[in-house]
């Protein structure tokens, strides 16, 4: 059976940090679903590269998208999920507050794109999160990308482990929980399974080296195919979360893709 999937990008979260964190939402996810809290980033462990990768399959070292967080056209030859999952006829849509994950999917490709620009120290998540439920009810997309930047932004700002930056994770679990609530009470919670990772981690006030810090992420997948409680043994690297949806969504995947489908996490 197809699943929609809506995939939510924790940006910059540290797994010791989300452990330390009151996260009753994403707890929830992560306890009743499959998890590692050993998944690892890419090099450079910075947020373009990194989703570069986690949408095109490949490494940075494949794609050119490098540390100056700068988008590059050689990730054009790599095919992005955005991409085949339109051409395959999916519903498409993508919620974010950093406009330059705009080069993620080409034209066309998205039924929705909403891009609230953030704002250094202010809650940006939280608008982008309900404006992603709303959507998410409304008109039911096929796969939903939901990305939320505050944490990073705070570990910029004040470092990571902070308690800034601590009280920024639970920000992002009250928006998860606006998005579970929505999709419960519309009846939508078990259509959709849910991908719930970082995309890298960080260090005093920053991030982007190989260092344990700033490589090792959480990553935890819920929805009715999902091993529930189900600790994930093997390697997950950020190029197996685009197999991963591509195997949910039912869409066949190009051989130039790196990344494999977590299939031990599934039923």
């Amino acid at each position: 059976m197809t699943s929609k999937v809506l995939l939510i990008m924790l940006d910059g979260c540290r797994p010791d940090a989300l452990q330390q964190a009151h996260t009753p939402h994403l707890d929830s996810l992560w306890q009743t679903g499959a998890i590692t809290w050993n998944a690892r980033s890419v090099m450079p462990s910075v947020t373009l590269p990194a989703h570069n990768s986690i949408f095109r399959g490949v490494s940075p070292q494949q794609h050119g998208v490098g540390a100056d967080n700068v988008f590059k056209p050689s990730a054009l030859a790599f095919p992005s999920l955005f991409d085949l999952a339109s051409l395959a006829a999916k519903h498409t849509a993508m919620f974010y507050s950093w406009s330059q994950l705009r080069d993620l999917h080409g034209i066309g490709s998205l039924k929705m794109s909403f891009c609230r620009e953030a704002e250094y120290g202010k809650d940006n998540d939280t608008p982008v999160a309900r404006a992603a439920a709303e959507y998410l009810v409304t008109e039911q997309p096929d796969f939903c990308f939901l990305y939320l930047g505050d944490i990073d932004i705070s570990g910029h700002l004040y470092s990571w482990m902070s308690p800034e930056y601590i009280a920024a994770i639970e920000a992002n679990d009250g928006a998860v929980g606006w998005v579970l609530e929505r999709l419960e009470q519309a009846g939508l919670r078990q259509h959709y399974t849910l991908i719930v990772h970082a995309d890298h981690g960080g260090h005093d006030t920053d991030h982007g080296t190989d260092r344990p810090e700033d490589m090792t992420i959480p990553w935890f997948i819920n929805g009715p195919r999902v091993k529930p409680g189900y600790v994930i043994q093997g390697e997950v690297r950020l190029m197996d979360t685009c197999a991963t949806i591509a195997h949910l969504l039912e869409i066949e995947r190009p051989a130039i893709w790196e990344g494999q489908p977590v299939v031990e996490a599934l039923l």
